[in-house]
């Protein structure tokens, strides 16, 4: 009986610490795991909402990047972090939709490892080549694909792009000969310049820039209308080509983090993302705010797990 009643109070300490800990959060600095490196797009998207997200919750954040395996390694970690809101994941949507799909053993379940908070931003994929390549609209890009497939090489970051690519394949007609690129875009864009790879299909937050200085040149966007940034690149739909893909980057917390930190951490977030100075820095990396409920995020993932997955099978781009 003793022992019983000694367990009991045990539980009821851990519980009470628990709420005791929701209750002052904020404490400490809170430590953001970012699963790509430096300068590429979901890298950029997420520090220009952590920023506001300090200010909205009152407290230092701390952006770890931590690069491996199409994000599995970093998502991984933050997985297995002490689940008290203190380490959180900011990341792209291929760690939940694509990465499932491709990798047989991801190192950990991102279904039930990881709880969503809200989603980030959205933004859409552009189709580039570099002035080496003598083609100068996707038309010509998709004709030589077709007319001696594989010759054409397609320069590839992550796993989100792969997908892109087997649709875009399977829109056309055209086949690539696809060139992964485990180094990032500081790694493809060198590449594509020299036209050591025809072409590639990059994130817009990381393609804008290169686009407008000249480096690299837009042939086509997956957003539903041109944008802004580049408004002398088409869209894939006004090329001809049906097909229209906008992706995105979300937040999520440890399995096990009190209800009480998700929720005080979304409300933050959520002012965050509705800050015009969030709205206006998103834009100028082509980029939307695209807040959601933790339960909007869960749907989403789901929605896009399922219409990635054809394409997936299809192309047989499963890796392990």
């Amino acid at each position: 009986m003793k022992k019983w009643t000694a367990a009991m109070a045990a539980v009821g300490a851990l519980f009470a610490s628990t709420a005791l800990h929701a209750q002052d959060y904020p404490g400490k600095p809170i430590t953001v795991i970012v699963p790509y490196g430096a300068g590429q797009a979901t890298d950029v998207m997420c520090r220009v909402f952590l920023e506001q997200l300090k200010v909205e919750l009152g407290a230092t954040i701390v952006i770890e990047n931590r690069v491996g395996a199409a994000s599995n390694v970093g998502a991984s970690e933050a997985s297995k972090a002490r689940p008290d809101g203190y380490t959180l994941l900011c990341t792209g949507s291929a760690t939940h939709v694509a990465n499932p799909l491709i990798y047989s053993d991801m190192g950990f379940d991102p279904d039930t490892s990881l709880l969503p908070i809200t989603g980030i931003a959205s933004t859409g994929y552009v189709v580039a080549t570099g002035s080496a390549f003598k083609g100068k609209t996707i038309g010509d890009v998709i004709e030589q694909a077709k007319a001696s497939p594989d010759s054409v090489r397609m320069g590839l970051v992550s796993t989100t792009a792969r997908v892109v690519n087997g649709m875009l394949s399977e829109a056309t007609g055209a086949s690539f000969n696809v060139v992964p690129y485990a180094g990032g875009n500081q790694a493809l864009f060198p590449d594509l310049i020299r036209g050591d790879v025809a072409v590639a299909i990059e994130a817009m937050p990381s393609a804008v820039g290169p686009i407008q200085g000249g480096q690299i040149e837009g042939l086509a966007v997956t957003l539903p209308e041109r944008s802004t940034l580049i408004p002398d690149v088409p869209t894939l739909k006004e090329s001809g080509i049906d097909l229209t893909l906008v992706g995105w980057n979300a937040f999520y917390a440890p399995a096990g983090t009190p209800e009480e930190i998700i929720t005080q951490v979304n409300a933050a977030a959520v002012k965050a993302l509705a800050h015009p100075d969030v709205a206006e820095r998103l834009k100028t990396v082509a980029s939307t705010p695209m807040p959601t409920t933790p339960d909007e995020l869960a749907a989403l993932i789901q929605r896009d797990r399922a219409t990635w997955k054809p394409m997936v099978e299809l192309y047989n781009l499963k890796v392990n």
